[in-house]
């Protein structure tokens, strides 16, 4: 990634029209052209991969400088607490977002999180490729024995759940079936009315690449994507990145070992 010096007073310069830079937004961009700031000469020199350290936050920053309208999609949002890099950051700018959570425990929560954010829309629903309903498998909450952590893990895959025995044994035993409602990505974009996503963020334990494939990037083209990469298998995550990478993004390794992120430019 070594875009020039052309491309990156031009990232500067939208940064900056955009009448809310931030220090962070405006490193993010020069790091987004290969490049580091420092304090003495060269000033810019060149880096990349860890040298360069890009993370989610600095993606974030600097699209939410550009953007005059920031507006999210995430997509197991949980409680938007745990695990989750964005509810914050939504939660103290001026943002409109869709969140979306299957089950119904952890979207009481966050729902309750974004309460008195009337740009902030919660959805109890799973994406799915169509819209209907769908049995999910979950573990539920405060079973004795078991990490807190496994109340994350629902899926409509019955494997991936029964993949963490190792991590947390006995948990096969209290796996629970719940049935969801589901909704396709087409149909909520019109449910929703929206126009362009700034951010698209998937955590869907073990279904990302599968979602990403259901996404209709030939309607909309979110900006920034950030995804779980942990449970793909080496080849699916090779054709994500592909694919992606077809659509016009820049595909980036996220300081979370789990996730990837992509960023148009």
């Amino acid at each position: 990634m070594r875009p020039s010096l052309v491309s990156l007073a031009y990232k500067l310069c939208c940064v900056a029209l955009s009448g809310r830079p931030s220090k962070r937004a405006i490193a993010a961009a020069v790091k987004l052209c290969g490049r580091r700031l420092e304090r003495r000469w060269p000033y810019l020199p060149r880096a990349e991969g860890k040298e360069l350290n890009l993370v989610f936050g600095d993606l974030l920053a600097f699209q939410y400088a550009k953007s005059r309208n920031f507006s999210a999609l995430v997509v197991g949002a949980f409680d938007g607490v745990e695990n989750d890099p964005t509810s914050e950051f939504i939660r103290t700018r001026q943002c409109s977002a869709v969140f979306v959570e299957p089950q119904p425990g952890p979207y009481r929560r966050l729902s309750e999180s974004m309460r008195g954010r009337a740009e902030v829309q919660t959805l109890n629903a799973a994406i799915d490729e169509s819209s209907g309903s769908r049995v999910m498998y979950c573990i539920p909450p405060g079973v004795n024995g078991l990490p807190a952590w496994t109340e994350q893990l629902a899926s409509f895959r019955l494997e991936h759940l029964q993949n963490h025995e190792d991590r947390a044994p006995g948990l096969s035993r209290h796996i629970m079936t719940i049935n969801v409602q589901t909704l396709s990505f087409e149909d909520l974009l019109d449910k929703y009315r929206l126009q362009s996503l700034d951010l698209l963020q998937i955590d869907a334990e073990g279904m990302d690449a599968q979602l990403l494939a259901w996404f209709p990037f030939h309607r909309i083209k979110p900006a920034l994507l950030h995804y779980e990469t942990a449970h793909m298998s080496q080849s699916e995550h090779q054709s994500v990145r592909q694919r992606l990478q077809g659509l016009g993004y820049t595909v980036l390794v996220s300081d979370s070992p789990t996730d990837d992120m992509a960023i148009l430019f």
